[in-house]
């Protein structure tokens, strides 16, 4: 018995629906496929996933598509291409005709799973391709602060703690902090937005600080958010944590923790300074720095436990806190040691309710702030 294709497409949405209900709040939209099923224009592509941008050289036909989080770049007639330094073939070769770039069914995807920050769900049909695009799930009410600085905690010779693979933190703080940062761009165009590193390289801890304070000096309303990994010599250890500065640290934990986390400040560091700074605490920081990290754990929570269960708001004494002028707050998103929580933790589609539960934390924050 034939199926009625329609009724078939309602049926797939449906299921994707039930099997996804985060999709609930999702468009659902088609796009034609051309050169008997193989290809999908960008233009098409484009009006669905508007942050995807494309060069293209008129003369050598090399071009790149890219959004913040990626860059692919290709030539026209070629099947192959290159994302993150790496050279990959597909079957079909990228093809162009007049003023349209059509893309192959294995490309589309590739920009699918790379390019784009939040989840889509996507199916290649005989003539068409359907899309579930999520509508809006972060709040886009004025969030109350003029700029936001994104630390990826680590980097560089600095790789942080490591699971028992090898998977190392400076790798999950670098993706957590750019899904912030494009979920930020994305609904909150008319907000500053930098981050501390971009890529993997080392940033001394006092010149994290230092960069905030400079966003600081240009721009009020500035907050801080450092992301990293915990660790412990107990595979049992699980949990996250959100840290604000202090000098009487929460407990033994704490303290150790803070102890791993300032092992790399910088040798040209004068301790006399050093120490001045720690002891000159803005009570108004410190306050609005708990209130911050309070709206994020609480979030974080709502979003993440019982996958990662909450351990608290805790206080210590962390080198990039201290140097930092505004409401900042350290993010221990999980235990790389807890073989579980590793897993949960490299997995991008994690990574990225991690960022939006962190966004919906600042909102919070700000939409109570003092």
């Amino acid at each position: 018995m034939e199926t009625n294709p329609f009724i078939f497409q309602k049926r797939l949405i449906l299921l994707l629906l039930i099997v996804f209900p985060c999709l609930v709040n999702a468009e659902v939209t088609k796009l034609p496929l051309y050169g008997k099923g193989n290809y999908v224009g960008f233009s098409d592509l484009k009006t669905i996933l508007p942050e995807l941008s494309t060069k293209l050289k008129k003369y050598t036909n090399v071009g790149s598509i890219y959004t913040p989080q990626g860059n692919i770049q290709f030539r026209i007639g070629s099947s192959f291409y290159t994302l993150d330094g790496k050279i990959y073939k597909i079957p079909k070769a990228i093809l162009k005709k007049e003023e349209e770039v059509y893309l192959p069914l294995d490309l589309v995807e590739t920009i699918l799973l790379n390019l784009i920050a939040y989840d889509v769900r996507y199916q290649f049909k005989e003539s068409e391709l359907i899309v579930l695009v999520p509508k809006e799930t972060i709040p886009k009410r004025n969030l109350g602060v003029k700029a936001i600085i994104i630390d990826a905690g680590h980097g560089g010779k600095d790789p942080g703690t490591s699971d028992t693979t090898g998977y190392v933190e400076k790798e999950v703080s670098l993706g957590v902090a750019r899904y912030t940062y494009l979920y930020l761009r994305k609904y909150y165009p008319e907000i500053r937005v930098e981050m501390v590193r971009k890529d993997d390289r080392f940033v001394e801890l006092e010149d994290r600080s230092k960069f905030a304070n400079r966003v600081l000096s240009d721009t009020r309303d500035v907050i801080f958010i450092s992301f990293h990994c915990n660790a412990s010599l107990s595979e049992k250890a699980a949990g996250f944590e959100v840290y604000y500065l202090s000098q009487s640290p929460s407990t033994e934990n704490a303290r150790e923790t803070a102890l791993i986390e300032n092992r790399y400040i910088g040798k040209h560091k004068n301790p006399v300074v050093s120490q001045i700074q720690s002891q000159m605490l803005s009570s108004v920081t410190q306050r609005r720095s708990k209130k911050l990290a309070d709206s994020v754990a609480n979030q974080y929570e709502k979003a993440l436990s019982p996958e990662i269960p909450a351990r608290g708001v805790k206080k210590a004494d962390f080198s990039v806190l201290r140097g930092s002028l505004m409401p900042a707050v350290l993010v221990e998103m999980g235990y790389l040691t807890n073989p579980e929580e590793s897993k949960k933790l490299r997995d991008k589609t994690f990574q990225k309710k991690i960022a939006r539960s962190v966004i919906k934390g600042i909102h919070e924050y700000a939409s109570a702030k003092d």
